[in-house]
């Protein structure tokens, strides 16, 4: 059901919310990214993610990872900076942990507040979500 839903794939493609008023909210993206996560087969999720926090600076990654291990709702308790398989793997485990209050933990990592007034961690989440929206209307 979800690798169909073009729509939200071109929605989510389309995503250029970097200064916090544009097409989807970071709340969106991390729903979007989990249903993602939980849906595609690991070896293509794992590729795309490595291409996609392969290409951050530094500085985004380090920020991304700090607001999964700062979250009460992840699993995460660390992320070794610099290192794209243990941010994956952090993102994979939030997004795959039991619902906590009808969100995923990784949908409560980037609620309301806390590291969303990054503009790192928005413009990285949102552009994650848009990289898998663009691949998955490319299939």
């Amino acid at each position: 059901m979800f690798f169909e839903n073009n729509d939200l794939h071109k929605k989510m493609a389309g995503a250029q919310d970097l200064d916090g008023d544009g097409v989807i909210s970071p709340q969106e993206a991390a729903a979007y990214i989990q249903q993602y996560i939980q849906s595609a087969p690991p070896e293509d999720r794992a590729k795309l993610m490595q291409e996609y926090f392969g290409q951050l600076p530094a500085e985004q990654k380090s920020a991304l990872g700090t607001a999964l291990v700062q979250s009460p709702a992840t699993p995460v308790s660390s992320v070794r900076p610099g290192d794209d398989h243990d941010l994956i793997d952090a993102y994979t485990k939030s997004a795959q942990a039991p619902a906590q209050n009808g969100q995923s933990p990784l949908e409560a990592a980037f609620g309301q507040g806390g590291m969303l007034s990054s503009p790192l961690v928005k413009a990285g989440l949102v552009g994650l979500a848009g990289m898998i929206g663009s691949r998955l209307l490319r299939r």
